[in-house]
């Protein structure tokens, strides 16, 4: 019982910490055509979009340190780095892209 009660004020702590990066992240400038609004959505219940143009992907998402890991539907997982306001995130081909948080949590969304 004990050890259930410490798993689940651990996980409760972890969820509020991953809380504070719920918001909206914009490509920057440089980073994709400007002509196309590029931009990924991280929701409170763990759930994402990644929006480019008019292509959508959903997602799920979990952070570990100052780790972000997108897991896509197919089973894959796209990681990057959580630096202040902003997503470092590496693709394929060692392509990497950058966003800046454009809304917070309670703030439009």
């Amino acid at each position: 019982m004990l050890l259930f009660v410490c798993l689940a004020v651990m996980g409760g702590f972890s969820c509020e910490r991953a809380d504070r990066y719920v918001g909206t992240y914009l490509a920057q400038p440089g980073e994709v055509s400007e002509r196309s609004e590029t931009f990924i959505a991280l929701k409170e219940n763990g759930l994402g979009v990644w929006r480019v143009v008019d292509d959508e992907a959903s997602f799920r998402w979990d952070t570990k340190g100052d780790e972000i890991r997108l897991h896509t539907k197919s089973g894959g997982v796209i990681t990057g780095k959580i630096q202040d306001d902003a997503l470092k995130i590496a693709l394929p081909g060692r392509s990497v892209r950058h966003f800046k948080r454009v809304k917070e949590k309670g703030r439009g969304d």
